[in-house]
């Protein structure tokens, strides 16, 4: 479509037909083509332009500096925010680092006084064992004394009842008699007792033969005694095993709670320790992140200014091309002002107005729209309309009607009957909205589900690999500080055993020259005292011995001073290695501490990383029963000669359609009446 003059005519016609879907457009540009030769509204439109386009730059240009100036505010506050979160972060990573070195010392004399109260638990113990032993001693020794007392006094009860007055034998006789000797021996026979006993043997020696030994009454008064006595010993026994009883219950009770009380100790030593480690760690990483976090800050503090000053120069620049762009619009106003000013009659005299006039035949566009719309959707019911459209506006040139409302009505009818079809369709589909949105519904969770099970399994599965690659790290440091611990005590042992060397050297030279010094300074200075010699005798050379002496105090000297560098590096050496030697075992003893925590943290993110398995394989089942559903729930409301969604594009595009030709339509007409005012003045 297009705005066109008639045929025939020229710049100063006197018509202009419109041709378009907007008339106001069309109009315009006649309107435009009668001033083109105005030389005057020429320049006024070129002068109208530029002020457009200075204003147009201007905005754009105040569109980007207000961009700038909110990349400013944001790049400040959010510099700003990483600033005074950096503060806090220093400040909590200090607060962290002072409670960890607290925490440390604190666990130190925890430390020290636990291993003070398991050692005195032990020594307990062992004292305790100690004391134990010698009463278990003392009792089997007793308990023996006396089970052989029981034992030898029940035979010789047992050997002088069975035997009568008549009937008492030589060898009876005898048995007693060793069994009196043994009981005098034992040490478990009171001292009552032993009298008795040694009463009863000097009887028998000095009353061997008489009948009064042998009598029935001598006889009961010797198995009284006996019975007496085994009595006392069994008492005695009975007593000693209570004793023993009651001894190792108390000794089991005391070391029942010395073992309880070392084992509770020890359990709270080594979570101290591991306290103690865990802090020593946290120091550790609280002061590496402290380092970092005070380079950021640093770095944000600079950035912050850097902005401050980029964003002032360019708010400077910015007002300097505003102001500039002032003047030149104040420049344009002024000229056009004047212009309009002093040259409206001359203009008016000079230069001509176009007339301008319409047709009809411009509902010709609306029947093109209406077959272009029925070509393009092959829709029996819009060519149809076409044809009825196109039929109402040809009889309406013949008769000189109007076919404005006609074909307006035409068009709306079948929008309405495009609008009831969809309805109608539209319940249909309900239940298969419903069910299918559900169905989708409960997928996306499930889906949602695995993901987020997937994401922490992957998660989980870094965090492996991560523990593992630093698991194998600390390993090899160790291995590294092992392997560096023997060549320095290689190294350190070579270097001793070299100053050894040196050392006896250079010392054992300071003694000879010291020795030979003496030496030479007793005899010379002697010497020196003695009368002048006879001639042809031998003199001292005291000149030479000065000059000899002197050379010596300088060996002397540097011996002297190389024992001393000697020494000096000797302890410089031993220093370093012990100080890198303690460095090392405490680099050992924290890689140790983290690679049991790593490699627990390692056995416990495998554990996790099983469970979450466990429960993806289980979502994985239930996202598959969802599908099989969805899927059947497809076949049943999407399985269509054309889907619900395909029918309802096409009649939407067709509706669309219909309300362009609306637009055309209307727009036609707004033109027409436009056109008639404009021929009325």
């Amino acid at each position: 479509s297009s705005c066109l003059p008639p045929e025939g005519s020229n710049r100063n016609g006197s018509s202009c037909v419109f041709r378009g879907p907007n008339m106001k457009l069309c109009a315009a540009f006649c309107f435009s083509a009668a001033h083109a030769a105005n030389p005057v509204s020429k320049v006024l439109e070129l002068l109208s332009g530029l002020e457009s386009k200075i204003v147009a730059e201007g905005e754009a240009e105040q569109s980007e500096f207000s961009k700038f100036v909110s990349f400013c505010e944001e790049n400040a506050k959010q510099l700003q925010r990483e600033q005074n979160d950096g503060t806090d972060r220093v400040a909590e990573l200090n607060a962290s680092i002072e409670k960890s070195s607290s925490d440390i010392e604190s666990d130190e004399a925890g430390i020290a006084e636990l291993s003070s109260v398991i050692s005195g638990a032990e020594a307990d113990l062992k004292e305790a064992e100690k004391v134990r032993a010698k009463q278990h001693s003392d009792f089997s020794a007793r308990a023996a004394d006396l089970s052989e007392t029981i034992d030898t006094l029940g035979r010789a009860i047992g050997a002088l009842k069975q035997s009568s007055f008549s009937q008492i034998s030589s060898r009876a006789t005898g048995r007693v008699s060793e069994a009196l000797q043994v009981l005098l021996q034992a040490g478990s026979i009171a001292n009552a007792d032993s009298q008795r006993l040694q009463a009863l043997m000097q009887s028998r020696e000095d009353e061997q033969d008489s009948m009064a030994y042998r009598s029935q009454k001598g006889m009961g008064a010797v198995i009284e005694v006996f019975e007496d006595m085994l009595e006392k010993a069994e008492a005695q026994h009975a007593e000693a095993q209570r004793e023993e009883t009651k001894a190792a219950h108390s000794h089991s009770m005391l070391t029942s709670s010395l073992k309880n009380k070392i084992k509770n100790s020890s359990k709270e030593l080594e979570d101290m320790k591991h306290h103690k480690a865990a802090a020593e760690e946290a120091l550790a990483t609280a002061e590496g992140d402290l380092k970092v976090a005070s380079k950021d800050l640093d770095a944000d503090r600079a950035d912050l200014a850097s902005l401050q000053t980029d964003c002032m120069v360019k708010a400077s620049d910015h007002q300097a091309s505003v102001d500039d762009r002032n003047e030149e619009l104040k420049a344009l106003a002024s000229a056009k002002k004047i212009i309009a000013d002093k040259t409206g009659g001359a203009t008016d005299r000079a230069y001509s107005f176009l007339q301008l006039r319409t047709k009809s035949e411009d509902f010709a566009e609306v029947v093109d729209a209406l077959k272009q719309l029925s070509r393009q959707h092959k829709d029996f019911s819009l060519s149809l309309l076409t044809s009825q459209v196109s039929t109402t506006v040809k009889s309406a040139a013949h008769t000189g009607a109007d076919p404005f409302a006609k074909v307006k009505g035409l068009i709306e009818d079948m929008i309405s009957k495009l609008v009831e079809e969809a309805k109608s369709e539209a319940d249909a589909k309900a239940y298969c909205d419903k069910e299918m949105a559900e169905t989708k519904l409960k997928k996306e969770e499930h889906e949602e589900d695995i993901e987020h099970l997937s994401g922490k399994m992957r998660k989980a599965e870094s965090s492996i690999a991560r523990l593992t690659a630093e698991i194998a790290e600390l390993e090899s440091d160790l291995g590294h500080i092992a392997s560096m611990q023997r060549d320095m005590d290689a190294n350190r042992a070579a270097e001793h055993a070299d100053y050894e060397a040196q050392s006896s050297d250079y010392k054992q030279g300071i003694d000879g020259i010291q020795m030979a010094i003496k030496v030479l300074k007793e005899y010379y200075g002697k010497s020196s005292l003695l009368q002048q010699p006879a001639v042809g005798t031998h003199s001292s050379a005291d000149g030479e011995s000065t000059g000899i002496i002197g050379m010596l105090e300088v060996a002397e000297s540097d011996f002297t001073k190389l024992l001393a560098e000697v020494e000096s590096d000797e302890k410089e050496s031993e220093k370093y290695y012990e100080e890198t030697t303690q460095e090392n075992k405490v680099a050992t003893a924290e890689k140790k501490t983290a690679l049991k925590f790593k490699g627990k943290e390692q056995a416990e993110t495998k554990s996790e990383l099983e469970e979450l398995t466990g429960d993806r394989d289980s979502e994985q089942s239930e996202l598959d029963a969802v599908l099989d559903y969805y899927s059947k729930v497809k076949k049943q409301c999407v399985a269509k000669p054309e889907p619900y969604e395909e029918r309802k594009r096409r009649r939407e595009a067709e509706m669309e359609g219909l309300k362009n030709a609306l637009d055309i339509l209307e727009g036609n007409a707004m033109a027409f009446l436009q056109v008639n005012r404009f021929r009325k003045h």
